[in-house]
């Protein structure tokens, strides 16, 4: 299994950049996890999007999956897991052309052959943790959340965790302090991801002996 990191920015891109997206390439088949801004143009430099079995929105946050509006415009039946809040947002993705599938608490799915299993996590929307699990081995990527003790048991076990924990305190996001905590509490390795552009979230990321994710750049687990 590899994992692409298509856009790592949050809650704005930087120059040239997106915001949260992830191309997870499995032994049969692709699944996207998050169309943050800017996410489909740079996916679609990667990928025929008729070639990906399932998009997965963890939360309905616009830097997480505003490109799921203009993926409506291209051609083709494209399957779109989201959950159904805020009603607002969930109706503007029911309205469009997507195979709209609701997720919520405790979801397992299976898509191409990897099992996609959900925790839903502390933040202002209803939002996801997905865990990826193919032929034995699985990441989990956290989306959006603060630090809460079921996260660190979802995380046992996996070869890699991408968490959102390159925030600063006093925001609904995990801080490199709290990136740090989860790979101590989990003994899994945890890659930062929801990059601040400014550079002080790598700064603080650095101080916090926390690995930041790298777009473009294919993990292989």
């Amino acid at each position: 299994m590899e994992i692409l990191p298509i856009g790592i920015y949050g809650p704005y891109p930087a120059a040239g950049g997106a915001t949260s997206c992830y191309l997870v390439r499995g032994e049969s088949g692709n699944v996207v996890l998050d169309l943050g801004s800017g996410a489909l143009s740079a996916l679609m430099r990667r990928v025929d999007v008729a070639d990906v079995d399932a998009f997965l929105l963890t939360h309905l946050h616009y830097d997480h999956f505003v490109d799921a509006l203009a993926l409506s415009y291209v051609p083709g039946r494209h399957v779109v897991y989201a959950p159904a809040t805020p009603v607002e947002r969930a109706g503007l993705l029911k309205n469009s052309k997507l195979d709209l599938r609701v997720i919520g608490e405790g979801a397992s799915l299976t898509v191409a052959g990897m099992t996609l299993d959900l925790l839903r996590t502390r933040h202002g929307a209803e939002c996801y943790a997905v865990r990826v699990t193919e032929r034995g081995k699985s990441f989990v990527y956290t989306s959006d959340t603060l630090p809460f003790e079921k996260l660190a048991e979802f995380c046992k076990g996996a070869e890699l965790v991408i968490a959102d924990c390159a925030s600063a305190a006093g925001t609904p996001h995990m801080t490199p302090a709290d990136g740090a905590a989860l790979a101590k509490a989990s003994g899994v390795r945890v890659i930062a991801t929801h990059i601040p552009p400014s550079a002080r979230g790598s700064r603080a990321l650095a101080k916090a002996g926390v690995e930041r994710i790298a777009a473009g750049v294919p993990i292989v687990i």
